[in-house]
């Protein structure tokens, strides 16, 4: 009988899955609203080896057991001057703004579950157990404009709207840019790993 299964992995071990965890954005992403590209699947796989480098890098996949399948991942590291999304985004969100929300904060890169494993709570799981116990003061990312599944989860995960809608250079479809005050603490219901390591 299969079970899914929360850890945390480090850089090296997110690299050695790297194979599968393109695969879940590949699938997780390919339908409305979403609609990525192979285009878009090979930027998100060429981006990875430098993103495991950043500082603070965290990772959190599910598991499906026993065959250690992945089936939902999410990963981040600290924000800061000289990335692009930082930059692009502190511009937008001016001086003050910036120091107050991405001073000292988390980026959520990306979050994704594979169709098969999705309507188990799993992005929550994989959600709660990414944020829960980081050292900064602040976790920020950026979602499509859209009412998806991932934008609920993060309104119902205490998430507010920073800009919106948004526009990345090059990109034609509308973000909204979030913030999240930390420290988090999930709902109580949510089982987590005793720890990232």
């Amino acid at each position: 009988m299969e079970t899914i299964s929360i850890s945390f992995i480090d850089a090296q071990q997110y690299l050695a899955l790297q194979d599968q965890i393109v695969d879940v954005y590949r699938q997780a992403f390919a339908d409305a609203p979403y609609y990525r590209t192979e285009a878009d699947v090979i930027g998100f796989a060429q981006f990875i080896p430098r993103h495991v480098q950043r500082a603070d890098f965290r990772a959190a996949v599910a598991l499906s057991l026993p065959e250690n399948r992945v089936v939902g991942m999410a990963y981040g590291y600290r924000s800061g001057p000289g990335q692009w999304w930082y930059d692009v985004v502190s511009h937008a969100l001016g001086p003050s703004r910036t120091a107050e929300w991405l001073a000292d904060a988390f980026q959520l890169v990306e979050l994704a579950v594979h169709p098969d494993a999705q309507g188990r709570r799993l992005g929550s799981r994989l959600h709660d157990s990414l944020l829960t116990g980081l050292p900064h003061r602040r976790a920020v990312l950026s979602t499509m404009q859209a009412e998806t599944v991932a934008y609920r989860l993060y309104l119902r995960r205490g998430w507010v709207s920073l800009i919106e809608p948004f526009t990345f250079p090059g990109v034609s479809r509308p973000y909204r840019i979030m913030g999240l005050r930390l420290p988090f603490k999930p709902p109580p219901s949510h089982d987590l790993p005793a720890s990232p390591g």
